[in-house]
């Protein structure tokens, strides 16, 4: 049995009965009590859980709130549907996708690994990674070597770019590789199926132009893949069924959401830091006369004008 099983049974029987005995645990998995109290220590130490012993209850017990392990063994089976939807959608080989799920199934507690199969995570769009690109930027990566692209814009035009590549990037199923660009000379994300050709220059070294916490930043810093280090609050609001898609997804981790009122129908009004307009357009237009831009002025003036050429176009059917 490993250690992290061990965690999650300490965890939930502190939960579920308000304390847990060291012989309880010596008697589940058949260890020493040194064993469990090492068990103790990387719980209380390491993980930071308010655990101590009351010799009143004859166990060690949580002295306050303990978040961080709460539903432990539903989140690791979520963890491994989606990670053994992602490895078969990439055609991973079914050696390592056994290898890996096995060892996170090693998390769960015994009564909950039949269950592994129950959960099934679907992706509708997948990129099939070209592993000969991957392994040229990895090359480049690990070397600090500048490589150069033969690359297709999204309108088919063919350019030739000179880059630093300083991270590989899946969103929302697609790959992209954030380097630095010369040509702009500024940070550039370039969708890894549209690269004709990637050449490694050997002996040109890149500089170390951004810490990780900057590139962390300009990745995390508005939503899609549009990134940037500047953004801008984004307001919309949705009602009918695009309320209640909405209600429970997460656009960004610092979204606003809230319910009003919005030409006399009941609805979210949802703001999102974005980077670039048009990425968050197309989402919006997506959900049709479900969906009303707010804010900012620009952003409303962009839909309206997307809405018109639509209708435009809808007219020549």
């Amino acid at each position: 049995m490993s250690q992290i099983e061990r965690i999650f049974y300490i965890n939930r029987k502190i939960l579920e009965d308000g304390k847990v005995s060291t012989s309880q645990v010596v008697s589940k998995f058949e260890i020493s009590k040194r064993q469990v109290m090492r068990d103790i220590d990387y719980l209380r130490d390491t993980l930071q859980a308010p655990l101590a012993y009351e010799a009143r209850e004859k166990g060690y017990v949580y002295t306050g709130d303990f978040s961080m392990m709460s539903n432990s063994n539903e989140r690791m089976l979520v963890l491994n549907a989606i990670f053994k939807s992602l490895a078969e959608s990439q055609g991973a080989l079914s050696v390592i996708t056994d290898m890996v799920s096995e060892e996170l199934d090693s998390g769960l507690e015994e009564s909950y690994k039949s269950l592994s199969d129950k959960i099934v995570f679907i992706t509708p769009v997948q990129d099939w990674p070209d592993y000969t690109v991957f392994n040229k930027i990895f090359s480049a990566i690990k070397g600090g070597l500048r490589m150069t692209l033969g690359y297709r814009n999204a309108k088919g035009e063919h350019s030739t770019r000179h880059i630093e590549p300083l991270r590989l990037v899946n969103y929302s199923g697609r790959w992209y590789l954030l380097s630095f660009d010369f040509q702009h000379k500024e940070l550039r994300t370039f969708h890894l199926s549209r690269i004709e050709k990637i050449t490694p220059i050997e002996g040109d070294l890149f500089q170390s132009r951004y810490t990780e916490q900057e590139l962390d930043s300009f990745i995390h810093g508005g939503f899609g893949i549009f990134m940037g280090n500047t953004s801008i609050d984004v307001t919309f609001c949705v009602f009918g069924w695009a309320s209640n898609a909405l209600a429970t997804q997460t656009w960004h981790k610092d979204q606003k959401i809230r319910k009003v009122a919005f030409e006399g129908k009941e609805g979210l009004e949802i703001t999102v830091p974005v980077a670039n307009l048009q990425e968050i357009l197309s989402q919006i237009l997506f959900f049709g006369p479900a969906a009303r831009p707010i804010g900012p002025p620009q952003f409303v003036q962009a839909w309206k004008e997307a809405v018109f050429s639509m209708a435009q176009e809808a007219e020549k059917i």
